[in-house]
């Protein structure tokens, strides 16, 4: 059995959103937006050109974190209103309450990512967290959001760290994918997301620096727009494929791990995960000099490669020893990975990928 969920519509491109009220009213005329305070600010042509199509809608800001208690709410606020559909503003954690939303009222949902920090935008998943930002479990969804805006100029002016963080999360959709692929003659769902994966990979490696480097400007170059295709389309779509055999996201899971500790509260998803993945890495056993060319690639935008820059400070062997302990282990071995997972060899790796990322600080750093 395969499975696939996608968005039904997916546009990415320059100043979509000025005319984005047409295509949305062809979902639905009676709107609920749900988004935050600055993404609604940056998706401002949106909102005038719902208006320029008379559509009617109610505006509720969202903050905090995607919690049940949050996506209660906002079903008990819209229930019996009549709205046709639901639309999100904002990052992944806005866009997973919307999803999340607007399944609960059987509604279609339409995603407006105002940054490049996810695939939130495409999946059919919400990833839930508890008040205080810890890792709460994962949501499955039965459809992928109706319509997806995603308008590169406000992608490419929102702040370069979000762009980083969509970039980390979109590399270790190959890492992940490819370790649970089992049998080369089936596994079809597997074999699909590994070659979507590996395709985000080439080309992140050909234009995720490149830009990077010109975000926060105000010029969508083309760079910036197969990046950001790459860390919502295609990410998004490794995702979308789905078949009878469980798989395992071993970097997702370290990074769960990671949202445990209040160290790690002021570091984007994204963040965590580009330290997960160079854990990830040692794990599977890649050659040292690829490793430290990942994390190479990885401490260029400015991303985590030490426990120091996620907010551990002192013995890293004690910090290592206390993620590796809540890390589920149960649910990594029942998948029966081509390697060998257990607490010490997490621990181990969590201390090797910090010794790593010190190494490609110490190599990227001019001498005094």
């Amino acid at each position: 059995m395969v499975n696939v969920k996608a968005p039904a519509i997916y546009i990415n491109e320059p100043n979509i959103l000025a005319s984005g009220g047409e295509r949305i009213t062809l979902i639905g005329r009676k709107l609920l937006i749900i988004g935050g305070k600055t993404a609604l600010t940056a998706a401002a042509p949106l909102l005038a050109s719902l208006d320029e199509v008379k559509a009617e809608y109610e505006i509720h800001t969202f903050a905090g974190y995607p919690t049940l208690e949050q996506i209660a709410r906002y079903v008990s606020v819209a229930s019996g209103k009549g709205y046709e559909a639901v639309v999100g503003i904002g990052g992944g954690k806005a866009l997973d309450v919307v999803k999340a939303v607007a399944e609960r009222l059987e509604l279609p949902s339409i995603t407006v990512p105002t940054v490049a920090g996810t695939c939130a935008a495409w999946s059919a998943l919400t990833v839930l967290y508890d008040n205080e930002g810890r890792s709460a479990g994962y949501l499955p969804l039965n459809q992928s959001p109706q319509l997806v805006l995603a308008d590169t100029r406000v992608l490419a002016a929102a702040p370069k760290r979000y762009l980083a963080s969509g970039i980390a999360d979109t590399y270790v959709k190959w890492n992940e994918t490819a370790v649970n692929m089992k049998n080369l003659h089936s596994d079809l769902d597997i074999r699909l997301s590994v070659h979507t994966s590996l395709l985000a990979v080439e080309v992140l490696d050909r234009y995720a620096q490149e830009a990077y480097e010109a975000a926060y400007e105000d010029e969508v170059t083309w760079a910036f727009h197969e990046t950001s295709h790459a860390i919502i389309w295609l990410a998004g779509q490794v995702g979308s494929v789905t078949g009878g055999q469980p798989r395992i996201a071993l970097a997702h899971a370290l990074h769960d791990c990671l949202t445990q500790f209040p160290e790690t509260k002021d570091t984007l998803h994204g963040e965590k995960i580009a330290f997960s993945l160079i854990v990830h890495s040692i794990l599977q056993g890649l050659p040292h000099e690829e490793i430290l060319q990942l994390a190479g690639k990885l401490h260029k935008l400015h991303l985590p490669v030490t426990l120091e820059q996620l907010g551990f400070w002192g013995n890293a062997e004690q910090h290592a020893e206390a993620i590796a302990k809540v890390f589920p282990l149960e649910k990594v071995q029942a998948i029966k990975l081509p390697f060998i997972v257990n607490w010490e060899k997490i621990a181990l790796a969590i201390v090797q990928a910090d010794l790593t990322g010190k190494r490609v600080i110490g190599l990227a750093s001019p001498v005094s």
